[in-house]
């Protein structure tokens, strides 16, 4: 078998033809672990853009190697260090969560290897990295669009809920706050909680004496849940606020129908899905899992996009796909790309420069309410 082989690619150098070889992009994710449901997501849409496109122009294929973290920053970190020395990738995709992100990124940059997050929004994340690409807006654009609907809506006084053991909540609460007082909003309370939390009767009894015309709740989807039930059964009907972390089935899954009416920010909704690559995205993702196509797994699919794209065009300027100064390049500089979630520009900071919806929980949905461009 060696022999044939060996003599297949002798008989394709010597009539010039290039073998196709296979381009590694590495992917950390969440897939088991307390946020699962965003690394499994993420990987659905992953999947849908790999079955749709994996050869370059050159003819090499990319191989996906994908790594679960379990939401654990040293594994994320861990994850990488061994994607690059035991499976040579060219790019790593990754991660969900900014904290887990940040653990990631200072490997990447150590290695001079291009990383890009789908879905991590803290401003840290990229700020002063030179290989490290986002393919999602960032919190202070999120938070501002929380507060500015908060306002529109005459909604002029806040409790805000910040999980403190994550750094995409601390984040986000201070740019929801900044948003909203220079908006003319009154921010009433800040209401501390941490992940794994599950009795938030404390919480909600500081929420219900503080009588807000608004929580913006700044957390992930389990905490979510399970605050605006208890909320709820305490008697607290004011409307809830969040952003991309709790746009998730367990929002309804575990909130039952105390979830009804929460609104949150978020990436993409597929009924405001209008462009030919979206369309043919959410064709695809009803095909295969036969359910509506979330943001989570549009993000990964464009993040995969904006990988395929930049190593077409090393291939045209004539560089190996496999050239991560070039590839690294070509991300940092993406512009007018054609998303599922819409026209992503990428700004100096590695930043993407895109619109935001926001949805909202109606009879156990997530319906679509408005676009925020940016």
């Amino acid at each position: 078998m060696k022999r044939t082989l060996s003599i297949v690619a002798a008989a394709a150098l010597m009539s010039g033809i290039a073998m196709a070889k296979d381009v590694v992009v590495g992917v950390v994710l969440p897939l088991t672990g307390p946020i699962a449901a965003f690394g499994q997501t993420s990987k659905g849409g992953l999947d849908i853009a790999y079955e749709q496109n994996h050869k370059l122009k050159n003819g090499d294929n990319v191989k996906l190697v994908v790594l679960d973290d379990r939401g654990d920053k040293v594994e994320a970190a861990t994850a990488v260090k061994r994607l690059l020395n035991k499976n040579n990738a060219t790019v790593i995709l990754g991660e969900v969560a900014s904290g887990n992100s940040m653990a990631m990124a200072p490997v990447a940059e150590k290695a001079k290897t291009p990383m890009i997050t789908h879905a991590s929004t803290n401003p840290r994340v990229t700020k002063g990295k030179k290989y490290v690409t986002r393919a999602c807006f960032i919190d202070p654009f999120q938070g501002a669009v929380m507060a500015k609907y908060a306002l529109d809506n005459g909604m002029k006084n806040a409790v805000v809920v910040t999980d403190a053991k994550q750094d995409y909540s601390v984040g986000l609460s201070k740019a929801f706050k900044k948003a909203f007082t220079a908006g003319g909003g009154k921010i009433l309370k800040t209401v501390l909680i941490n992940s794994g939390d599950k009795d938030f009767n404390a919480q909600v009894s500081t929420i219900k004496a503080a009588h807000p015309d608004i929580i913006a709740f700044t957390g992930y989807y389990p905490e979510a849940a399970l605050m605006v039930k208890q909320a709820r059964a305490m008697g607290v009907n004011t409307p809830f606020i969040g952003a991309d972390g709790v746009g998730f089935p367990e929002l309804v899954k575990i909130g039952g129908k105390a979830a009804e009416g929460f609104m949150y920010t978020d990436h993409f909704n597929e009924a405001a899905a209008t462009s030919p690559e979206a369309k043919a995205y959410v064709e695809a993702f009803h095909k295969k899992y036969n359910k509506p196509a979330d943001s989570m797994g549009a993000l990964a699919a464009d993040a995969y996009g904006m990988i395929l794209n930049a190593m077409n065009q090393c291939i045209d300027e004539g560089k190996a796909p496999t050239d991560k100064e070039c590839v690294n390049d070509k991300l940092r500089h993406t512009k007018g790309y054609k998303g599922i979630t819409g026209v992503i520009n990428i700004n100096e900071n590695g930043d993407a420069v895109k619109s935001a919806v926001i949805n909202q929980v109606k009879d156990g949905k997530f319906v679509y309410k408005t676009t925020v461009n940016p």
